[in-house]
């Protein structure tokens, strides 16, 4: 029987090893993701037999499952459809990849599949954002261009713990030049804030870019199979060039052998942010759907 408690993050070491059962490349699958936005998704978890499970709370959707991590699909469903049914309430799994669909509503016949574009990932070849090689990528390599050129006296470092006061005050200077409105962007840099106050906890592969000895740009990363995940990556777009150039000595510096793909997340539907996602040339974009189940208990 499923016995959900909230996610804190005090939990991550112990629940760390199950995101090696990811059947994906999706970000929402990673450690990062999941600890990072459980404040603002109500994530809660449940381990059964040798099975992880997450139960979130998404706008719209209301309680939502991701898929269970470790374990096989038919067992998580029929514990799923318990859970479910026991409290008289309809099933939503999201995010779904697309190669997960057709196992998933063989299971549950009668479900339905929405996509959602502007949750989609945006996945990259890492040798291309390494090196911006080719025609494609020769706007990006351009700014890189640009950049050494501007800015003879710049570095590119891992992150150490001394460093972490500085990288905060970057940060700060950063949320203070901007005034969005919307929850996520506070949420966001709160969490950013925690990532770096608890960076031994959070493990991730964390660099920085520097001009004249200064912070002008940070990431924050992990790897999960062949896959570099960028988490967090900020900027300052007063310096010319600065984002292209931290995304290329991020992945020079990160994606070593082994990492075949670098994923950087969603466009949160935002124009913007899906023209310049767009302009690095993803080799796709890792679709994912909610699927909804009306009538839990008829599958039991």
């Amino acid at each position: 029987m499923l016995d959900f408690r909230p996610l804190r993050l005090e939990d991550l070491p112990k629940l760390r090893p199950f995101f090696n059962y990811s059947r994906s490349r999706i970000c929402d699958t990673t450690p990062g993701t999941t600890v990072i936005w459980r404040d603002m998704y109500q994530t809660e978890y449940a381990v059964y037999g040798s099975s992880l499970y997450f139960k979130v709370v998404y706008p719209g959707l209301g309680e939502t499952f991701t898929l269970p991590l470790g374990g096989g699909r038919p067992e998580h469903y029929r514990q799923i459809a318990a859970y479910c049914c026991r409290r008289s309430m309809p099933i939503a799994f999201y995010p779904v990849p697309k190669d997960e669909l057709e196992l998933l509503q063989s299971f549950f016949p009668n479900s339905a599949a929405i996509p959602n574009r502007d949750t989609f990932d945006y996945l990259y070849r890492a040798e291309d954002l390494k090196y911006f090689r080719g025609k494609k990528l020769s706007g990006q390599r351009n700014h890189v261009n640009k950049f050494l050129k501007t800015y003879g006296n710049w570095s590119f470092r891992t992150i150490q713990k001394e460093d972490l006061p500085r990288v905060q005050a970057f940060l700060d200077r950063y949320a203070a030049g901007r005034d969005k409105a919307v929850a996520s962007f506070h949420e966001d840099i709160a969490k950013t804030r925690e990532v770096l106050e608890n960076y031994r906890t959070y493990d991730f592969l964390g660099g920085m870019l520097l001009v004249e000895g200064e912070i002008v740009g940070f990431s924050l990363n992990e790897i999960i199979g062949d896959t570099l995940f960028t988490h967090i990556e900020k900027a300052d777009r007063d310096y010319e060039g600065c984002y292209q150039m931290l995304v290329a000595q991020a992945a020079q510096e990160f994606a070593h052998e082994g990492v075949a793909f670098i994923n950087r997340e969603d466009d949160a539907g935002d124009p913007g942010l899906r023209t310049s996602k767009l302009s690095y040339h993803p080799v796709t974009l890792l679709e994912k759907y909610t699927i909804t189940v009306e009538e839990p208990c008829a599958l039991l």
